[in-house]
C-alpha cells in the first residue's frame, strides 16, 4: 500500500563516476568490504551483536503475545458470492469456506465487522451432514463472530457456509462506494474494496490474518450495463432475466485475505501486453481513458523489470489497475487488481507537472513491486510490515530509475525518502523497523516513515554493500524458496547470507531491531602527509539533544574526498563506541575535504570538527562536493543544530555557502532547511526575522533570475522541479514587485481560463495562488472558489484547496474550513484546506488549531470508521507546526480529554516534535544569531 502523504548514487569514492550512471553503480561502491565483515566478527564488536542476538532469541517466541483467532478451523478456499446494490448502498453475499477442523469443536470463530449474519451451516466431510449454528455471537470490540454448533464438529475437512448482508459505506474501507460525475454531468456511484490491513472482514466473514492464506473464488452479480472484475480473469458470464449478469472469476493463487478485491461500476480502459505476455489494463471513469496511458506505460516497464529482476515471473495472467474517485491512501496492491487514488494514476499529458509524473510512476512501481514483496511472499504478521512497505519503497526507486534515468531518483532519495526517515526516527516516540505488534489493530499506526522510508533506507545501505548482482541473487533465493508462503525478517537475512557468504543477520540486526540511528562525531582530526586520521565516537542521535542509552550500531563508513586520485578500496565497518579511522587520501591542500558517509548511503548523521566542516563548506562553494553530499551535509547540519550539537550560527553560515547552487536536488534540501528555520525564527518573537528574510532573499533571487518564471522548451524534468522550488521560496521571501506582478498575471490568466495550462504551469500553480491570496482580499478568494467550481480534475482542485487558507481575512479562513467539512469536498481531500490555513502564517496556525478544537466532534465523526490516516492528517495540519512548550502541553491536554487510540502513536510523535521545536527556539534565542548585530548579510555571503 502506498501512503497518501509522500527518492543513491555510489557508496564510495571509487564509484563516484559510475554512480551517476545507474543502480548498478550504487550497489558496486561498497561491495569490497571484507575487512568490514571481519570487524563484525571481532571480539571488540561482539557485545552489541550479542545484545541484538538476544532479541533474535526472544523473536522465536514473539507469536505468543499476538492476539490471533483460534486455529480450530483453518480455511483453504473461499467461494465468495457478492451482489452489490448501488442504489440502496448494501450488498448481499454468501461464502462457502472449505477448510480443516484441527480438533473436534463446537465453536468456530471468524472475523466479521458490520455484517449481518442470519445463519451458518457446517458440513463435515466425515459425516456429510449439515449442522446449523445454534448461536451467532458478535464481539464488536474484537470484530469477530462466534458460531456455536449444537453438536461437536469432528476433526478433518469440511465446508462452512454463511450468508450475510453488508453496507456499501462511504468511509473508504471494506467494500465501499464512491461517487463521481460522468461526462454528461450526472452523478454516478461505483463500488470498490480496500481491505488492508483489517477490512476484508467488512466484506465477508473470514480469518483476516496475513499468515492464513487461502484460494479465493469470486462470483459477482451486477447490473448488466456495469463492469465488474476481481483479482483473476473472468471465467464465465451469464445474463440473468432480471437485467443483471453473474460473473464468475478464476480461482486466485493462495493469498492473504487483505489482497482480495472486487470493483463494479461504469469504466473505460486502455490496455497493453508486457514483453512476458501479461495483459495490463488501466480502468478509469468514463471519458478519462487517455489519462491512463502514462501509468499504463509505467506499469508495463515496471512489470517487465521486476519479472527479470526477481527471476520469478509475475504469476497471474492479467494485471488491472483502477482509478477510484474516493480513496483513503495512495494505492493498494491487491493481487492482479491494483486500486489507486485517481491523482496517483491518471495524468493529463497537457497539464501534468513533473512532480505528478514522478508521483504516478513511483506509486505504480511501488504497487507492482508488492506483487512479489507482499503478495507472492507475505509477512507472517504485521510486526514485519516493513518487509512489504520498505521493500516496495526501495524497489519503486530502482524501477523508476531504470525507466526514467534522467530523473536521477537516487539523488532524490537522500532529500526525500532518507530525510523523512531520519526526521521521524530521531524522536523517542519512534519505533523499530521490526516493531512488536500484539493486536492487529495497532498496525494502522505503523504505516509510517519508519516502515516505508527507514525500511527502504536500510535496504539501500545493504544494496550498496552487497552490490547489485549479489543483492538480486539473494532476492531470487528468497522468492523461490518462500513463494505463496509467509516469512519473517530472518528469512530474508538468510537468503542474502546464502548469496553473499556474509553474516547479514549480524550487520542488519542493529538497524531493524532497535529504533533510532547513530550520529558519528569526529572528535579530532589530523591531516598529516598523505593520511587523515579521525577519532570518531558513535551515539544514539535524538532530536531533542538529550543523551540516549548505550545502544550501538554496526556502521559501514563510505568515505569520499576531493584529493585527486582518492578511491576508497574497502569500506570500514565499526560497531564499537569509539574508533579511529586512518584514511590514506593522498597529499591534500588546504582547500581539500574529506566526508564520511559518502553519497548519504547510511541512515545516520555525521558531526565534524570546525576545521573539517569549513573544508566541506569550501567544497560546497566550488561544487567539488557531489550534489547528494552537498544536500546531505546541509540536512545533517540542520539536524545537529536543532539538537544542540552545533550553535545555530553554524547552519546560517553553512547555508550562505549555497548562494550559487544550481542543482535541483540540492535546492530541495535548501528549501527544507529554510522552511525549518523560518518556522522557528518567525514565531520566536526575536527582532531578527527581517534580517533572516533578507538573507534568504539574497540567496534565492539570483537563482530565480537564472531559471526565470517562464517555461522553456529546453526545460527537463528536474529543471521544472527546481523552478517550482524557487518560485515557492520567492513567494515566501521575495518582496520584489516583479515577482508579485508575475504571480498576479498568472493568477488572472487562470481565473480567466482555468483550462489554460500554459498560462500557469501545474508545478507552481498552487504557489501562485498562495502569493496572490496572501496579498489579496475577498475578491481574490471568491475568484479562486469560482475556479474550483469550474474544474473537474482532483489534481487541479487540490491545488486550490492548498491555497485558500492563505487569505489574510479571518472570516474567509473560517469559511474555507467550514466548506471543507460541509460535504462539498471529498472525504479523502478535506484536510488539505486545513493544511493551507495553518501553513499560511502563525495566525493561520492558531486559527486552524482553534477550529479543530471547536469542531472536534464533527470532524472526528466524519472519519471515525475510516482509515486513521485521515485523522492523522487533520491533526498534523492543525497543530503540528507549533514551537512552544505551552502549546505542546495544550495539545497533550486536549487529546487527553478527547482520546484517539488509533492515532495515539502519531499524537505522541507530534507532541514530541513540538517540544523539540520549542527547545530549538530556546537555542536560537541563546545564540549570537538572536542579535541584530550578527546579521551582516554582506559579510555572511562574502
Amino acid at each position: 500500500m502506498c501512503c497518501m502523504l509522500r527518492t543513491l548514487r555510489g557508496a564510495a569514492a571509487a564509484c563516484l563516476q559510475l554512480a551517476s550512471r545507474g543502480a548498478h553503480a550504487l550497489a558496486g561502491g561498497m561491495a569490497s568490504a571484507s575487512s568490514a565483515w571481519a570487524s563484525v566478527r571481532s571480539p571488540a564488536s561482539r557485545s552489541n551483536v550479542r545484545h541484538l542476538f538476544c532479541s533474535h532469541i526472544m523473536a522465536e517466541n514473539k507469536a505468543s503475545g499476538r492476539v490471533l483467532l483460534s486455529n480450530a478451523f483453518v480455511p483453504a478456499r473461499y467461494a465468495v458470492s457478492i451482489e452489490p446494490d448501488l442504489v440502496r448502498f448494501i450488498f448481499d453475499g454468501s461464502v462457502s469456506i472449505s477448510g480443516t477442523v484441527e480438533t473436534e469443536t463446537t465453536i468456530i470463530t471468524l472475523h466479521s465487522k458490520e455484517l449481518l449474519i442470519p445463519s451458518a451451516t457446517f458440513v463435515s466431510a466425515k459425516t456429510n451432514k449439515p449442522v446449523n449454528a445454534s448461536q451467532i455471537n458478535f464481539n464488536l470490540k474484537e470484530t469477530t463472530v462466534q458460531l456455536v454448533f449444537p453438536e461437536p464438529i469432528p476433526a478433518g475437512e469440511g465446508v462452512l457456509t454463511i450468508p450475510f448482508v453488508g453496507t456499501l459505506n462511504n468511509q473508504m474501507a471494506g467494500f465501499y462506494r464512491s461517487s463521481y460525475t460522468d461526462i454528461h454531468g450526472n452523478k454516478k456511484i461505483m463500488a470498490s474494496t480496500q481491505f488492508e490491513p483489517l477490512d476484508a472482514r467488512r466484506a465477508l466473514p473470514c480469518v483476516d490474518e496475513p499468515a492464513v492464506k487461502a484460494v479465493f473464488s469470486v462470483t459477482m452479480t451486477v447490473d448488466a450495463a456495469l463492469t465488474a472484475f476481481s483479482n483473476m480473469p473472468e471465467q464465465e458470464c451469464t445474463l440473468l432475466p432480471n437485467g443483471k449478469k453473474r460473473i464468475t472469476f478464476l480461482d486466485t493463487p493462495k493469498m492473504s485475505t487483505y489482497l482480495l478485491a472486487f470493483v463494479v461500476g461504469e469504466l473505460d480502459f486502455v490496455q497493453t501486453v508486457t514483453n512476458h505476455g501479461v495483459i495490463i489494463r488501466v480502468y478509469t471513469p468514463p471519458g478519462k481513458a487517455e489519462q491512463g496511458l502514462f501509468s499504463l506505460e509505467c506499469a508495463k516497464k515496471s512489470l517487465d523489470y521486476f519479472d527479470d529482476f526477481f527471476a520469478v515471473p509475475y504469476p497471474l495472467p492479467k494485471l488491472d489497475m483502477v482509478g477510484i474517485p474516493e480513496f483513503a491512501m495512495g494505492a493498494m496492491e491487491n493481487w492482479g487488481l491494483v486500486t489507486y487514488r485517481e491523482v496517483d494514476m491518471l495524468i493529463d499529458p497537457a497539464k501534468a507537472s513533473p512532480q505528478q509524473r514522478e508521483r504516478v510512476c513511483t506509486v505504480v512501481a511501488h504497487e507492482l513491486a508488492h506483487q512479489w514483496f507482499g503478495n507472492l511472499v507475505t509477512m507472517a504478521w504485521w510486526s514485519d510490515l516493513w518487509l512489504n512497505e520498505g521493500f516496495a519503497t526501495f524497489m519503486q526507486n530502482l524501477a523508476t530509475d531504470n525507466i526514467f534515468p534522467d530523473w536521477r531518483m537516487w539523488d532524490q532519495f537522500g532529500v526525500d525518502i532518507l530525510a523523512g526517515a531520519l526526521n521521524l526516527d530521531s524522536l523517542r516516540s519512534s519505533h523499530p523497523i521490526q516493531v512488536p505488534i500484539a493486536r492487529a489493530e495497532d498496525v494502522n499506526q505503523v504505516f509510517d516513515a519508519i516502515s516505508y522510508r527507514k525500511g527502504a533506507s536500510v535496504i539501500r545501505m545493504l544494496y550498496a554493500l552487497l552490490g547489485h548482482e549479489v543483492f538480486r541473487q539473494g532476492l531470487c533465493i528468497y522468492m523461490a524458496r518462500h513463494k505463496y508462503g509467509n516469512t519473517e525478517t530472518i528469512d530474508l537475512w538468510n537468503a542474502w547470507s546464502e548469496a553473499s557468504g556474509r553474516p547479514i543477520r549480524e550487520l542488519m540486526a542493529s538497524w531493524t531491531e532497535q529504533m533510532g540511528y547513530p550520529v558519528l562525531t569526529v572528535t579530532s582530526s589530523s591531516w598529516v602527509g598523505d593520511a587523515v586520521t579521525l577519532n570518531v565516537e558513535q551515539q544514539w542521535f535524538l532530536a531533542d539533544g538529550s543523551a540516549g542509552d548505550d545502544r550501538l550500531w554496526t556502521v559501514p563508513i563510505p568515505i569520499i574526498s576531493s584529493v585527486d586520485g582518492f578511491a576508497q578500496s574497502e569500506v570500514p565497518m565499526h560497531s564499537t563506541k569509539t574508533f579511529t579511522l586512518t584514511v590514506p587520501v593522498g597529499a591534500g591542500g588546504p582547500g581539500d575535504w574529506i566526508k564520511l558517509n559518502g553519497n548519504q548511503t547510511v541512515p545516520m548523521r555525521v558531526k565534524y570538527t570546525p576545521e573539517l566542516l569549513a573544508r566541506l563548506a569550501t567544497g560546497v562553494r566550488n561544487k567539488t562536493l557531489p550534489a547528494a553530499d552537498r544536500a546531505g551535509l546541509l540536512l545533517d547540519t540542520l539536524a545537529l543544530v536543532r539538537a544542540g550539537h552545533y550553535d545555530p550560527a553554524v547552519i546560517i553560515e553553512l547555508l550562505a555557502a549555497y548562494k550559487d547552487e544550481e542543482n535541483p536536488n540540492v535546492w530541495t534540501a535548501i528549501s527544507q532547511v529554510i522552511s525549518a528555520l523560518d518556522r522557528i525564527v518567525s514565531s520566536s518573537g526575536l527582532p531578527i526575522y527581517g534580517q533572516f528574510c533578507d538573507l534568504v532573499a539574497r540567496i534565492v533571487t539570483p537563482a530565480m533570475d537564472r531559471v526565470g518564471w517562464d517555461v522553456s522548451a529546453d526545460d527537463g524534468h528536474l529543471s521544472k522541479i527546481m523552478r517550482s522550488t524557487l518560485v515557492g521560496l520567492v513567494g515566501r521571501f521575495s518582496k520584489r514587485p516583479a515577482d508579485k506582478a508575475a504571480a498576479r498575471a498568472r493568477f488572472d490568466a487562470v481565473c480567466a481560463n482555468p483550462s489554460d495550462a500554459a498560462a500557469c504551469p501545474s508545478e507552481f500553480r498552487t504557489i501562485v495562488f498562495q502569493m496572490v491570496l496572501r496579498d489579496g482580499g475577498e475578491a481574490e478568494f471568491q475568484a479562486l472558489r469560482k475556479v474550483y467550481q469550474q474544474l473537474t480534475s482532483d489534481v487541479e482542485r487540490k491545488q486550490i484547496m492548498f491555497a485558500l487558507g492563505y487569505t489574510p481575512i479571518p472570516r474567509l479562513r473560517a469559511e474555507a474550513m467550514d466548506w471543507a467539512i460541509s460535504g462539498a469536498v471529498k472525504l479523502q481531500d478535506f484536510f488539505y484546506t486545513f493544511t493551507s490555513v495553518s501553513g499560511a502564517s502563525h495566525e493561520g496556525l492558531e486559527t486552524a488549531w482553534a477550529y479543530l478544537q471547536q469542531n472536534f466532534d464533527r470532524i472526528h465523526g466524519m472519519v471515525a470508521t475510516a482509515s486513521p490516516s485521515l485523522m492523522d492528517a487533520v491533526i498534523n495540519a492543525c497543530c503540528g507546526a507549533f514551537t512552544t512548550t505551552a502549546r505542546a502541553d495544550e495539545i497533550e491536554a486536549f487529546f487527553g480529554a478527547h482520546p484517539l487510540p488509533a492515532n495515539q502513536r502519531r499524537l505522541s510523535q507530534l507532541i514530541e516534535g513540538v517540544r523539540v521545536a520549542a527547545a530549538f527556539t530556546g537555542r536560537v534565542a541563546a545564540s549570537p544569531i538572536a542579535h541584530e548585530a550578527y546579521w551582516n548579510v554582506d559579510k555572511l555571503l562574502a
